[in-house]
């Protein structure tokens, strides 16, 4: 019976075994290994910092979905992979795999800039544990009626979409609290132009947002690189010094310690290579999906702009790579993978911009954007749509 090892129990590992177990059975053994013992639903982060979101509801334990499905949990951190010995290291033992999965996500560069993240001055959106704290301090800055809120991404940040959203849901969040003109509200980012995102832009994205953020009075800083950080200012190399009482800041991602520590799989900034069937191109045993995944990005900027991989982007890698590793365990060739394309909803509070693209990366086949406030209600019930899904895959 062939082992499949999938490390990460987030989008890309769940969707991976769970497509799996449903295509082949229990044809396979399947053990999914994750340092984390839940799976969260980040996209309602945001909602969480504005106290709109029930944290509760936005959880699954691992543990008890994956034994519905036969999945083996391990809820470990893995040290090392041993490509050449087909096997992982997590604290005291090895565990053999004959396919690997990595969807490990990333790490967070906090540390490429003083005073960056929540063990310093600014606040993050990336996890539970961090939206808990900014939510904590935002309720208190709210309670003074004034003060600077100032959202932004660091050079190399590929996850950009969240930043938007903050900005627009304060927004509303200060309108409806009828304290907006006691606020300033700034947006920085080392975009070349809003809407880019690190994909080239989206069709008339750029001048809708653009128009969007004038209307509510949200200052913009572009080709933003951040110099240094303090308790109360942010600087930017072109020598623009933001004050701030309240802060949340999207650093560059880079590879967990597992890749850094396993020789020949990553690259200098650990993420993962992949051919067009999501293997790695050395390690044909090995598939990567998600944000762990090597993409490069569409053009050259003038401050460097990672390139995103969405929820919905990673869910297509994880279809696809489960596919191609059940054609190869029953010695068939892989059917074509499509090219990836992206399906979002952003929220705005009041409202919502929902946009796809196909691909993602440009030319493109097809632009659709809309905004409407019907597409607020839509991100609500995906989310519970989700949530239903992964438990009932």
């Amino acid at each position: 019976m062939k082992k499949i090892v999938i490390i990460g129990g987030s989008f890309g590992g769940l969707i991976t075994a769970f497509e799996i177990r449903k295509r082949i059975g229990r044809k396979v053994e399947i053990i999914l290994v994750s340092d984390q013992d839940e799976f969260i639903f980040i996209p309602s982060l945001p909602w969480v910092i504005a106290g709109w979101k029930d944290p509760s509801k936005i959880k699954i334990p691992l543990k008890k979905l994956l034994a519905s499905k036969n999945i083996h949990f391990i809820h470990k951190k893995v040290i090392k992979i041993d490509c050449d010995k087909l096997k992982i290291s997590v604290s005291n033992e090895e565990i053999p795999y004959d396919y690997l999965v990595i969807a490990t996500g990333s790490a967070f560069s906090f540390d490429a800039i003083d005073g960056m993240g929540p063990s310093k001055y600014t606040h993050s959106v990336l996890t539970l544990s961090h939206a808990l704290k900014a939510k904590e301090s935002l309720k208190s800055l709210l309670s003074n009626n004034k003060g600077d809120i100032v959202l932004g991404n660091a050079q190399g940040a590929s996850c950009l979409g969240p930043s938007y959203e903050l900005a627009m849901m304060f927004d509303t969040l200060l309108r409806r609290a009828k304290i907006r003109n006691s606020f300033k509200l700034h947006l920085f980012s080392p975009e070349p132009y809003l809407g880019h995102f690190g994909i080239g832009g989206i069709g008339k994205y750029r001048r809708a947002i653009e128009d969007e953020f004038y209307e509510r009075d949200i200052f913009t800083h572009l080709n933003a690189e951040i110099e240094g950080i303090t308790p109360k200012t942010i600087e930017l190399k072109d020598k623009t010094i933001l004050n701030y009482d309240f802060s949340i800041i999207m650093p560059a991602f880079k590879g967990v310690d597992a890749i850094f520590n396993s020789d020949s799989i990553g690259n200098t900034k650990g993420f993962i290579p992949a051919d067009e069937y999501y293997r790695h191109p050395k390690f044909q045993n090995i598939y990567t999906v998600g944000v762990a995944m090597a993409m490069s990005p569409p053009e050259i900027t003038k401050v460097p702009v990672g390139v995103p991989k969405t929820g919905n982007m990673t869910q297509q890698m994880a279809i696809a790579a489960a596919s191609h590793i059940i054609s190869d365990i029953k010695g068939e060739q892989p059917s074509k993978t499509k090219p990836l394309s992206v399906a979002c909803i952003a929220d705005a509070g009041n409202t919502g911009i929902i946009f796809k693209l196909n691909p993602v990366l440009p030319p493109r086949e097809k632009i659709y954007f809309k905004k409407a406030k019907w597409a607020h209600f839509a991100k609500e019930i995906f989310e519970k749509y989700f949530m239903w899904k992964i438990k009932n895959w």
